[in-house]
């Protein structure tokens, strides 16, 4: 009986001495698809995060990229009633009834890469300027054009083409959509060629419309910009198959370890993107911040990002990683 009541009031004290955070705080962050290095890469900020601010933070991900199998992972997440529910979101739309029924339960809600659809949550997380991100690959442009040394003008122009996911992926044409009105604005040498092509989630599709580009405009197909990090992949591997790697400029996002090679050759001038780890590691710290009751105000500091700025339903900071030579995307370290 003394050892019982030994072993209970061990017990008591182990439980006594956890983080009340590790015990009330539960934050699940839910991607696109499982496993793959990306959300891979998400998980690492993620894990970071809980040990930093002693939560209970961990990532989930369906097998496939299954609007459906996300929504069921959400949904068992509000049946368990944990404190935050973090989604990066195969269809924003589909997401809404659940989102909805989580924030009535007192669920705080946010998503990441979706700062267009936020009827339904607390807040979008975004780690870049997206204003900003969709001007880069424009400056960039312009940039190798003026190195070359050749002159451009409205009636000599620079003819250009972007390469998007799909033409429904609102990042992707928002990025375009800025560029194009950058360029027009201040750049009017440059000439939008073709109407953007729906290629850049895939390296070979990518490949092949730019094969076809070369072929079509010749000498007045200058640079090629791709929004979606398999877009300047395929779009380097057609200039260096036509040994055209100081004819043809390619710009983008792109992952850091896929384009290391093509920044070495030449073959792609600049990339960007931000970094998954970051993503993660922001959606867990404001969703810390909310489960607290603290309220979320422009120029908060993420430990490590810097301040935020809030739009609306929109938390950004501005994390942008640039790539202008191998060295620099190979010391990201992803």
């Amino acid at each position: 009986m003394k050892k019982l009541l030994m072993l209970c009031v061990f017990v008591m004290i182990l439980a006594l001495a956890l983080p009340f955070t590790i015990q009330g705080q539960e934050i699940a962050v839910v991607v696109k698809i499982g496993g793959i290095p990306w959300f891979n890469r998400m998980e690492v900020g993620v894990k970071q995060a809980a040990k930093d601010f002693g939560v209970n933070a961990y990532q989930v991900g369906a097998a496939t990229a299954d609007p459906a199998a996300q929504v069921a992972l959400v949904e068992d997440l509000v049946s368990r009633r944990v404190k935050a529910i973090c989604v990066v979101p195969n269809d924003a739309k589909s997401l809404e009834p659940v989102f909805t029924r989580a924030r009535r339960q007192g669920i705080v809600v946010l998503t990441h890469e979706s700062p267009f659809e936020t009827g339904a949550v607390d807040y979008d997380v975004e780690t870049i300027d997206s204003v900003e991100f969709g001007k880069n690959n424009i400056n960039a442009i312009v940039r190798k054009l003026v190195e070359s040394g050749e002159k451009y003008t409205e009636r000599n122009p620079a003819g250009y083409v972007m390469l998007v996911g799909s033409l429904t992926v609102p990042l992707h044409n928002f990025w375009a959509d800025v560029a194009v009105e950058y360029a027009k604005t201040h750049f009017p040498f440059l000439k939008e060629l073709t109407s953007r092509l729906p290629t850049a989630e895939s390296v070979e599709d990518s490949r092949a419309a730019v094969l076809d580009l070369i072929t079509t405009y010749g000498d007045r197909f200058k640079a090629v910009i791709g929004w979606g990090s398999l877009g300047p992949i395929g779009a380097a591997q057609a200039v260096t198959e036509k040994r055209l790697q100081d004819k043809v400029i390619v710009v983008g996002d792109a992952i850091p370890s896929t384009v290391v090679p093509y920044l070495r050759t030449g073959a792609v001038d600049f990339a960007q993107l931000w970094d998954p780890k970051d993503a993660g590691y922001a959606m867990v710290y404001i969703a810390k911040q909310m489960v607290e009751g603290k309220k979320i105000e422009s120029g908060m500091n993420i430990p490590g990002m810097g301040p935020i700025s809030i739009q609306g339903k929109v938390i950004s900071v501005n994390a942008i990683k640039l790539m202008r030579t191998a060295e620099e995307a190979a010391a990201l370290g992803f």
